[in-house]
């Protein structure tokens, strides 16, 4: 029962919708179903009356992360703005602890891993149908039915919000196209999402020897790869190159897939490259133009993040009042943030707690390569991946890509994995 939830949950992350439970306040559906999941598992515990709780680095590194968070609110400016923040961290972060034990089994390590891949493709199919739409439909046409569907699938305070801040839209070549971002916040929340997926998959299709499972990983990896460059987010190109070329040189120690590597690569590049051409190019470009607008705001976010770790180095400014010590007339939903993901955690929670998430990375990094396996490779390269492009944004707080992080750095520890027993007597 437990395994078949965790499954579904999986697979309903790039679809799933919201409830309005009151003003103000909305619960996506997959915030129900990870506590939901972790209620049965420690119903099975107290049953069998032992808990396997995974006794790893990843484990006590995750369990600070949340210490530091909460602690913040008793060091930082406004335990109130916190509160939000911290219901929405303890109401995603058990689906560690489950993950970490169900994936001790080989088997469902690798399913799980198969679902992590297929939730990806999902994602990808979703968002390419939606960059589509306009060229049908048109572009107004479709940012009306978008408009709708971010209040059923985000929920009505936060969809409405989304809607008329959106980072929709992209300019190629003087024309205004909509990026690729499915049923998510934003094509950088998106691309996060598909890249995580996608090195997952990288890893099942280096490791699958059936050549129609092959075939399927490598056209679902394409169809990532494409929903990735249609997101025009230039962090996840950065991210993509930098995860790619981990992947890539750990490969070249491998004499017996060398070959087979390349021509995949191969045939990767040769598809970005005939589709995407000069487009990708002047979109990855630009993200080292200092002068573009974009760019000089990022900058002095960066900069404003900085000096606030300086002021409150220890504890933060606290979780949730990072806009409001940027802007005192901020709402609590305010898009206001660093645009880097350590930035953000040293700045509301204090230093101590980013170099925590930091190593908590990458430890990830680590262990999946030392695992010794495609798959361990694989996670390992999504970890470089968020690395990179968590400098950029801070996905931490989507509900989706969280979870999906967790569960990868679940099964990517699993070979390593060492048990707690903790008997009731």
């Amino acid at each position: 029962m437990i395994e078949k939830l965790l499954v579904i949950l999986i697979i309903l992350l790039p679809l799933q919708f919201a409830l309005n439970v009151g003003d103000n306040v909305d619960l996506v559906i997959t915030r129900v179903l990870v506590p939901a999941v972790f209620l049965l598992w420690l119903i099975r515990g107290f049953a069998q009356k032992k808990f396997r709780v995974a006794n790893q680095a990843q484990t006590w590194l995750l369990l600070s992360f949340l210490f530091l968070s909460l602690v913040s609110l008793w060091g930082g400016l406004d335990w109130t703005k916190g509160i939000r923040k911290v219901l929405y961290l303890f109401s995603v972060a058990p689906i560690y602890f489950v993950a970490a034990d169900l994936a001790r089994n080989e088997k469902f390590r690798a399913k799980t891993a198969r679902i992590i891949w297929a939730s990806g493709v999902l994602a990808a199919i979703t968002g390419l149908l939606q960059f589509a739409l306009p060229f049908i439909l048109g572009l107004e046409a479709t940012l009306k039915i978008w408009k709708k569907l971010a209040i059923f699938f985000l929920g009505s305070s936060f969809g409405k919000l989304v809607a008329t801040n959106p980072s929709w839209l992209v300019n190629v070549s003087g024309e205004t196209w909509m990026r690729a971002f499915g049923v998510f916040a934003d094509p950088h929340i998106f691309s996060f999402f598909v890249s995580l997926c996608f090195f997952t998959g990288l890893g099942l299709l280096l490791r699958e020897r059936n050549n129609f499972l092959k075939i399927m990983y490598l056209a679902g990896s394409l169809l990532m790869v494409l929903a990735i460059g249609f997101s025009f987010s230039r962090g996840a190109y950065l991210g993509a190159v930098a995860g790619t070329l981990f992947f890539l040189a750990l490969l070249l120690k491998r004499k017996n897939v060398l070959g087979k590597a390349v021509i995949a690569g191969a045939v990767v590049l040769a598809a970005v490259l005939i589709i995407y051409q000069q487009v990708i190019f002047q979109r990855l470009v630009s993200a080292f133009n200092f002068k573009e607008g974009s760019n000089i705001e990022r900058l002095q976010n960066w900069r404003q993040a900085a000096d606030m770790i300086q002021d409150y180095p220890l504890f933060g400014v606290g979780l949730g009042n990072y806009s409001a010590r940027v802007d005192p007339t901020a709402g609590e939903r305010s898009s206001i943030y660093a645009h880097n993901l350590f930035l953000d955690i040293a700045a509301e929670t204090g230093i101590l707690n980013g170099i925590v998430f930091l190593t908590l990375l990458a430890v990830g990094i680590w262990q999946g390569v030392a695992a010794g396996d495609f798959l361990g490779l694989g996670t390992a390269s999504g970890f470089v991946y968020f690395f990179v492009h968590g400098i950029f944004d801070t996905p931490i707080w989507s509900p989706q890509v969280m979870i999906m992080l967790l569960v990868i750095i679940a099964i990517g520890a699993s070979p390593n994995v060492k048990l707690k027993y903790q008997n009731e007597k």
